[in-house]
């Protein structure tokens, strides 16, 4: 027994049947393409491939510029030997005075930042400070700052370290508002 086969003539068989026709068609022209364009070398009529000698530039040697500096004001009895600080260079240093504000003293610090709810047994880190090399750096003056910065407009723009810095700023001011009230309600 033979089978008979048959073709299916219909016009939607024959327009699946060109559909995918087109689409083989349309990868291998867009397959040769990409072939053309990442592996061919460009030679041609419009392309002169000559060797071109390179004069030697003289190097001239690195010159380090002179570090930034600022001025740093004087906070009562302290002096210092030069007028300009270079506030970069320098090193941590010992602070037995311990820092500004903590964890619990500032409730901008959210709890995810905290570190010693979260786990970190060493207190240490806290005592220590920077040290500029020539020059001796004043203890932050919230109050100061403030009467300086009156007026004045100031903006962080950064990721998350910026965003440290915001909440530890205003976590050292925060500080000197507490007092500040306090000393306004007696």
């Amino acid at each position: 027994m033979v089978k008979n086969m048959r073709f299916d003539l219909t016009p939607s068989s024959i327009s699946k049947h060109n559909y995918v026709l087109m689409k083989i068609g349309v990868s291998i022209l867009i397959t040769g393409f990409v072939f053309h364009i990442f592996f061919s070398t460009p030679s041609g009529p419009g392309v002169d491939i000559t060797e071109v000698e390179v004069e030697e530039e003289e190097i001239t040697p690195f010159v380090e510029e002179e570090p930034v500096s600022v001025e740093v004001p004087l906070v009562g009895d302290q002096h210092v030997d030069k007028e300009k600080c270079d506030i970069f260079t320098g090193d941590w240093i010992p602070d037995p005075s311990g820092p500004i504000y903590t964890n619990e003293s500032c409730h901008v610090v959210e709890a995810h930042q905290n570190c010693m709810s979260n786990g970190r047994p060493d207190t240490g880190y806290l005592y220590w400070r920077w040290n500029p090399r020539d020059c001796q750096l004043p203890r932050f003056d919230a109050e100061r700052f403030l009467n300086l910065m009156r007026n004045k407009s100031w903006a962080f723009v950064g990721d998350s370290i910026s965003r440290n810095h915001v909440q530890s700023l205003v976590c050292i001011l925060s500080k000197y508002f507490i007092t500040y009230y306090v000393l306004l309600r007696r």
